[in-house]
């Protein structure tokens, strides 16, 4: 591989290198936003912890005394905060 080949190949890996983590930045951003990231957060939760993520948060919140795990209270929060209501503006 001669230097002119080496430097192109080099540049356009620079360039997918960057372009592609631009699209997961606006992959990302987009189901945020679409989502909520209190869903996306629970639905990672319950994946990771393969469905019993409420289960857990409730065995370690009785332990340290409370009723509740705050698990819905944090999804709504995030959710209100992060979710585009895209119906909130259109008037029929």
């Amino acid at each position: 591989m001669n230097k002119k080949t080496y430097f192109q190949t080099a540049f356009i890996s620079a360039l997918l290198a960057i372009y592609a983590n631009t699209f997961f930045v606006w992959v990302a951003i987009l189901l945020i936003t679409y989502i909520g990231l209190g869903s996306l957060l629970a639905f990672v939760i319950d994946i990771l912890t393969a469905g019993y993520g409420k289960d857990i948060a409730m065995w370690v919140a009785m332990k340290r005394g409370l009723t509740d795990c705050g698990c819905d209270r944090r999804k709504a929060l995030l959710d209100k905060y992060t979710k585009i209501n895209l119906y909130e503006n259109i008037k029929l």
